[in-house]
């Protein structure tokens, strides 16, 4: 090859070398950040009846 030939060859491929880095950065600082969402769990209040047990404890006796 004559050095012209190797040049412009050089020459492309550090180019496309760069281009590549630029869109690589362009793409990594404007894609959306994912904010993970974390859902607290449900806690279930329920009501305990007192008369029941007073009931049991009745029966047991």
């Amino acid at each position: 090859m004559k050095k012209k030939e190797l040049f412009l060859l050089t020459l492309g491929i550090f180019m496309t070398a760069v281009a590549w880095l630029v869109a690589d950065i362009y793409h990594a600082s404007t894609i959306e950040r994912i904010k993970p969402k974390i859902n607290l769990p449900v806690v279930n209040k329920y009501d305990i009846d007192t008369e029941i047990f007073k009931i049991l404890e009745q029966k047991n006796q």
